[in-house]
């Protein structure tokens, strides 16, 4: 089902900049997709963007965290005072999503498909799984990539043409997926830049928010010059 992100923006009746984060925590939205449902989907902010404003942040998560840890990080709030929206999901079995057969790839194509425009995929860790094979065959869907220490970068192979605007960020001290992990992707992606946080550790996002948060921004506003 295809459906604009302002439109479930009206229809959740969510709150502009500003507003108790609380209050758009509990303003979830169901996503159908192939074999469930997305449950509570959270921290959809447009602020005063046009409705129809593109790309969408999309969040995914790693393995200990769900939706709710962009609005734990700030990260929710800071681009919602750039007027940049964002949306972040439970993937199945975390979060308050129920667990179900899926495929990785299907599942991002209909998240896609909801948000019905470009998205930049913010992806951590586990999420690596879903997001490097979902770029792998569908690049034109993606206005951006940020790899924050994703797992499954051996197996990655860049498709030929791949021109997908890239920046990994990652923390010196990953022992889980290391600093040499992040340059192999880097390298393999045209045009990629990769920050790295010194002393940070795997879930850099939670070591050092606020510069993490501003060079999201930073990134996400440089797709548009």
């Amino acid at each position: 089902m295809k459906l604009v992100v302002g439109i479930v923006l009206i229809a959740l009746s969510l709150t502009a900049c500003g507003a108790d984060e609380s209050t758009a925590e509990g303003a979830g939205v169901h996503i159908p997709v192939t074999g469930g449902e997305l449950n509570a989907v959270q921290g959809i902010h447009l602020c005063d963007a046009a409705p129809s404003a593109e790309p969408v942040v999309l969040f995914l998560h790693g393995a200990s965290f769900n939706a709710n840890t962009w609005v734990e990080t700030g990260t929710h709030q800071t681009l919602c005072e750039a007027a940049i929206p964002s949306l972040s999901i439970d993937l199945p079995g975390f979060g308050k999503s129920a667990r179900f057969d899926h495929d990785p790839v299907q599942l991002l194509n209909d998240v896609v498909d909801f948000i019905d425009g470009t998205v930049v995929v913010v992806s951590p860790s586990m999420s690596g799984n879903y997001s490097l094979p979902w770029l792998a065959t569908n690049p034109a869907a993606a206005a951006g990539y940020v790899p924050v220490a994703p797992v499954g970068i051996g197996s990655w192979v860049t498709p030929p043409g791949f021109e997908v605007p890239t920046l990994g960020i990652w923390g010196g001290e990953d022992s889980i997926v290391p600093v040499s992990q992040g340059e192999r992707l880097i390298a393999a992606i045209p045009g990629a830049k990769l920050v790295v946080f010194e002393g940070g550790h795997h879930a850099v996002y939670k070591f050092d928010p606020d510069r993490f948060n501003a060079a999201l921004v930073e990134f996400v506003q440089g797709l548009a010059s």
